[in-house]
């Protein structure tokens, strides 16, 4: 029998209001429907989706706390088998919105809890879970939950974001519980029949100025500048920035960085 999930990720490790479609939008609704409106502007988003589609094997992808679709609907249009899964319906409903203007297939996203599809005995070749653990008291717990729906011989891929030092008002904004270190990233999987694959630091470039506005101004790096209309200087520097990722951030091991990602192979 499967034990009781902890109720931060019955919600899909995001919003217990989420699921009365009448209910408020929280800081992190707003941002994730936000988002779904931006993704194929947002040059941090689309360089992300490169760096953990890279780290999937053949086969069956979801993605748990999908947000606003961009990582199922690139997966899809490089022929993966993808789907997500998120238990905000406003969430829900804007990438299912994302994916059809997209000409895809707008069921592949779902409203539903990771605990119901591990119930079902259900299991994939690749769980992705992109900056979700950091929103659930309980992670260890939470981890645990993607590793059992990740099959044996597959591909668990997570992202995190980095560094308590950078530890801002978005991130209680955003209702973070903490930062990750590699140490401790690399201590949840510890306790799993997991071999890692890869653990690094990625937005090496991003981490000295939120740094330095955070210690400043105690407020977070406004981030507009990263997607939708913007001035000509902004979108040439969203280009080089996107250029600079793409051709360098993401073929080399920076010592520090916004976010970690690690991929791991579960072996029994």
């Amino acid at each position: 029998m499967t034990a009781p999930l902890p109720r931060a990720l019955r919600v899909a490790c995001y919003h217990p209001g989420a699921l009365n479609e009448h209910s408020p939008l929280t800081d992190l609704e707003r941002h994730e429907v936000s988002l779904a409106q931006h993704q194929l502007t947002d040059f941090r988003a689309m360089n992300l989706f490169r760096m953990v589609a890279a780290r999937v094997i053949p086969g069956s992808v979801i993605d748990v706390g999908c947000g606003g679709g961009g990582m199922v609907a690139w997966l899809l249009e490089h022929g993966h088998d993808a789907r997500g899964i998120d238990m905000s319906a406003s969430t829900v409903r804007a990438a299912q919105r994302f994916l059809e203007g997209r000409g895809l297939d707008g069921s592949r996203i779902e409203n539903v809890a990771l605990e119901e599809l591990i119930a079902d005995g259900q299991h994939c070749d690749n769980v992705v879970s992109m900056d979700v653990i950091e929103h659930i008291e309980d992670d260890v717990g939470a981890f645990a939950k993607l590793v059992e729906l990740t099959r044996v011989g597959g591909r668990l891929v997570i992202t995190v974001p980095a560094m308590m030092a950078l530890w801002s008002e978005r991130d209680v904004a955003m209702k973070h519980y903490r930062r990750y270190a590699p140490a401790e990233l690399r201590a949840l999987a510890e306790r799993h029949p997991l071999r890692i694959e890869e653990l690094r630091y990625w937005n090496m470039l991003g981490a000295p100025p939120t740094y330095l506005k955070q210690k400043l101004s105690r407020k977070a790096l406004d981030e507009s500048f990263r997607y939708g209309k913007q001035s000509l200087g902004a979108r040439m520097l969203r280009s080089g920035l996107s250029t600079w990722f793409r051709l360098v951030e993401n073929n080399i091991r920076p010592p520090l960085g916004l976010t970690l990602i690690m991929s791991a192979t579960r072996l029994s």
